[in-house]
């Protein structure tokens, strides 16, 4: 590597000096920054729940692949009516499609950590039938209206 030997290569002190060479020219500005004590500090939760959000979204594939918010097709009239959904392909989608199933898989995800928590010893009776409740609700609907949409992807997909 660039005339070093492996050992060198993988020396810490030698790392550190190599790190250190641009702050030797440059430097560091001088801020008061104060903390921002108005906005609380959000919650572990709130902040997987929106990266899992991102993630499922298909934000990547949005930014790389630019597909347009949604589509069109022609009827039997030769009218061009919008499509939300990019039919008979798996490995494509709309924009609006990927947010239609992020949420169902964000609302799915939300039904799990609900019923994770109704487990908690310190809950009431009917706060914890409550809290099942709306867990299995948000599971199930997720699951079925995915079903839904996967139907409208690939029509015929799953039927006898």
């Amino acid at each position: 590597m660039w005339g070093l030997s492996p050992r060198m290569a993988f020396d810490s002190t030698s790392m550190e000096t190599l790190y250190g060479i641009p702050f030797l020219v440059l430097e560091c500005p001088n801020l008061k920054l104060k903390k921002l004590t108005r906005l609380p500090m959000p919650s572990a939760w709130l902040c997987m729940f929106w990266w899992w959000c991102l993630i499922t979204r298909g934000i990547i594939y949005d930014v790389i692949v630019e597909p347009p918010n949604v589509g069109s097709m022609t009827d039997e009239h030769g009218h061009q009516r919008p499509v939300a959904f990019l039919a008979y392909r798996v490995n494509g989608q709309y924009i609006m499609e990927g947010l239609a199933f992020s949420f169902l898989f964000a609302m799915g995800g939300l039904g799990f950590i609900i019923l994770d928590q109704s487990n908690a010893p310190n809950i009431p009776k009917p706060n914890r039938f409550l809290l099942l409740f709306i867990g299995f609700v948000c599971v199930l609907l997720s699951f079925f209206m995915a079903r839904v949409f996967m139907r409208m992807k690939l029509p015929g997909y799953l039927i006898d």
